[in-house]
């Protein structure tokens, strides 16, 4: 993720999520409940009347909305921020400077893992909330692993591993000073 940014999406297979999730969670529920009516009252017409009264309007809406909220997506990695822009009806613009940049979490569900994505949040302390100030949603596994650790890099957060080796040298830089202080000691009183 080099300068300039390049701005990225999330993967198509985005779209394909939000229509599972509306089967899943909308459809699948009231064809199910529609077809229980149905067969218990034997009000076969009723039961598909209110079938598209309450399916046929969502899924056009939806068919509309779901190409277009992913095409309005844009995320990017700027040089001092992280920026995420979209929305068909209401646009939301983020931008999140590195140095406010409190933590980075990759986050998989099931579903999402098993689709091949992952979503990157972004936490800072400014908020005082415990939702992500920005995320970087239904991107691929591997772009978001190099994202989250671009982000980490950039607002200055440390793997243990890091972190770990800073320690180590700070730890032997304090056990050089400590032999120069005992032996300035050694020398001063023995001299003195």
């Amino acid at each position: 993720m080099g300068e300039p940014a390049k701005p990225f999406k999330p993967s198509p297979l985005m779209k394909l999520i939000y229509w599972i999730y509306y089967t899943a969670f909308y459809a699948a529920p009231i064809a199910v409940l529609l077809a229980s009516i149905a067969l218990l009252t034997g009000q076969v017409l009723v039961s598909a009347l209110l079938a598209c009264i309450l399916l046929v309007p969502e899924t056009i809406i939806l068919g509309v909305w779901i190409p277009r909220f992913y095409e309005s997506i844009v995320f990017s990695l700027e040089k001092d921020h992280c920026y995420a822009r979209y929305g068909v009806w209401w646009r939301v613009v983020k931008r999140v400077p590195y140095n406010l940049v409190s933590e980075v979490r990759l986050r998989q569900g099931p579903l999402q893992r098993r689709l091949g994505l992952a979503n990157v949040d972004v936490y800072t302390p400014a908020t005082g909330a415990m939702r992500p100030e920005l995320t970087y949603f239904q991107l691929p596994a591997d772009l978001a692993s190099r994202v989250a650790e671009e982000l980490r890099r950039r607002a200055g957060i440390l793997t243990s591993r890091e972190r770990r080796v800073i320690e180590e040298e700070m730890l032997s830089e304090l056990r050089a000073i400590r032999r120069l202080l005992e032996e300035y000691l050694r020398r001063s009183s023995g001299g003195g």
